[in-house]
């Protein structure tokens, strides 16, 4: 409630709640008053946090069908959490997603000794993701991980990246042969494959920059009879190339950026010598696809939009509303973030109520600090099915 009411430090999380106690009395009855920060803080180290975050998975499974829909995958750190001192690791959260809705409907630490591809599969085996189609970043293209997917009834769309070289190889292989086929032959090229393969572009200006998108879709069977040697599951593969320019203006303040002709032959103002790669922050990005189920250019490019939910819609959220990157509690780091969580689901599903006047998660907090009985009602009475 705390979380709810905008208190993003366990401190704050106290002192709101001694200065509410009379309302926290109409539905708890708190004889002792409040924990003070101290039992507060060895109670979230001393709580299993994995059995809480079961508890919160099979809540939200009771509300929320996480069948038939899109699930984004990705780990999140917990910035602050690591003891500096000892030279520790970063710790992980791994989330699960309804891209939809935005819920999170799973969520695993990872093990200081594991790593997020490891842990992937155990998150989907708790969820129950029947003709849901997982998408996850690089790391999750592994073979056990597609065997994850489908041994639970989901498919998959998974990019590929160099951490990955040789599937990356073999799919930037495979797509320059068909270019290079497809500028000889010109419209036999069509012909031949039909509807096996096809292309998808789209463009647009965000914020101070223009953003060009492109992707090739493939899945005819003879063509990717290798592959699948290896990787039965495969049915479809794609590549996706995205670039963006940075806006240029001249003293007048007219817009004078490149066209995408001219910028990947000249470079612009901004970005003199276009960095091309794989990664986030390169101008040129590249990167191949593999699903489980026959996809079109146009299904996959958007598969992959949608992907970046979980990191626009969930981690931003926690870092700038709920504090997350920025909180130093270490003992119970993994009880509070699954707490976090549980208050994101509760502002979600508010907007889901109400959205008007509620399009942001802030102004969710605004209206549970305008009455307070907005956020007890969805904590202590029973929530509405979403089925």
């Amino acid at each position: 409630m705390g979380l709810l009411a905008g208190r993003t430090k366990l401190r704050r999380i106290v002192r709101w709640c001694r200065s509410h106690l009379d309302e926290l009395r109409r539905h708890m009855p708190f004889p002792n008053g409040v924990p003070s920060l101290s039992t507060m803080s060895r109670m979230l180290g001393e709580v299993d946090a994995d059995m809480v975050s079961l508890a919160i998975i099979n809540w939200t499974g009771e509300i929320s069908d996480t069948r038939g829909i899109h699930i984004a995958i990705d780990g999140k750190g917990l910035r602050a959490a690591a003891h500096k001192v000892r030279d520790e690791r970063t710790p992980y959260i791994l989330n699960a997603i309804d891209v939809a809705s935005r819920l999170v409907i799973a969520q695993l630490t990872i093990q200081e000794k594991t790593n997020e591809a490891a842990t992937i599969p155990a998150l989907m085996d708790l969820i129950e993701m029947e003709g849901s189609v997982v998408t996850i970043d690089a790391v999750g293209a592994t073979q056990n991980i597609m065997d994850a997917v489908c041994n639970n009834g989901g498919d998959f769309v998974l990019q590929v990246k160099k951490n990955c070289p040789a599937l990356y190889d073999e799919l930037m292989a495979l797509f320059n042969g068909l270019a290079k086929e497809q500028e000889a032959e010109g419209e036999a090229f069509q012909n031949k494959y039909g509807a096996s393969y096809s292309e998808a572009r789209t463009s647009e200006k965000n914020r101070e920059r223009y953003e060009y998108r492109e992707c090739q879709s493939y899945s005819k069977a003879d063509g990717i009879r290798a592959l699948q040697e290896e990787r039965p599951h495969i049915a479809c593969v794609g590549r996706t190339k995205q670039v963006r320019i940075l806006q240029v203006q001249d003293s007048q303040g007219n817009d004078i950026t490149p066209s995408l002709e001219n910028f990947l032959k000249e470079g612009s103002r901004k970005q003199p010598r276009p960095a091309s790669g794989d990664s986030l922050d390169d101008d040129i990005q590249m990167a191949g696809l593999v699903s489980s189920r026959v996809l079109s250019a146009e299904e996959l490019m958007e598969y992959k939009r949608q992907h970046w939910a979980v990191e626009n819609g969930l981690h931003y959220v926690l870092d700038e509303v709920f504090g997350e990157d920025k909180s130093t509690i270490k003992k119970g780091k993994n009880t509070m973030s699954v707490l976090r969580r549980c208050a994101y689901n509760i502002a979600r599903l508010l907007q889901m109520e109400s959205f008007a006047g509620r399009e942001y998660i802030p102004d969710v907090i605004d209206d549970v600090c305008d009455d307070l009985e907005i956020g007890f009602r969805m904590i202590f009475q029973p929530i509405p099915s979403h089925y």
